[in-house]
């Protein structure tokens, strides 16, 4: 009789052991490209502007942080913004809009945070890539440079 028991208590023990696991509560993903290539309508004036993004989420403080560097602009920056709810090869509203103090920086760098407060930006959509960063130029109004802000 002894053997059943003991064999219950392993079993038990060893499902116990799965609840224990951690769960993440940051999530980051630094290099991604942002480039003319995802803008979506397509740009209207021709532009080598490239880029890259790193992007950081904190589940505990809901706070994103970014910075995204650019080279090649074709002309002064006259937006910059986060957009969502939209996937890849998708457009959407300005969800958090962010100014570069140089707007007449063909080339730099900029960092920001917000908070992930649920109303304008999703936790789950964030997560999930729906979000993109985008830069609007005075030669292309409607973007330059764009990268989806994805996490895996």
């Amino acid at each position: 009789m002894v053997l059943p028991v003991c064999s219950f208590i392993v079993i038990l023990s060893a499902c116990k052991k799965d609840d224990d696991e951690p769960v993440a509560t940051e999530f980051s993903k630094k290099g991604q490209l942002v480039n003319t290539t995802q803008e979506v309508p397509p740009i209207v004036s021709p532009s080598t502007a490239t880029g890259t993004m790193d992007v950081t989420y904190n589940k505990t403080t809901k706070l994103l942080s970014y910075t995204v560097n650019w080279a090649g602009l074709s002309d002064s920056i006259t937006g910059s913004h986060i957009h969502g709810t939209a996937a890849r090869g998708a457009s959407a509203g300005v969800k958090v809009p962010f100014t570069i103090p140089n707007r007449g920086a063909l080339t730099g760098s900029y960092s920001g945070t917000f908070t992930v407060e649920g109303v304008l930006v999703k936790e789950d959509s964030l997560l999930n890539g729906f979000y993109y960063l985008n830069i609007h130029t005075k030669k292309n109004p409607a973007g330059e440079i764009r990268g989806q802000m994805e996490f895996k």
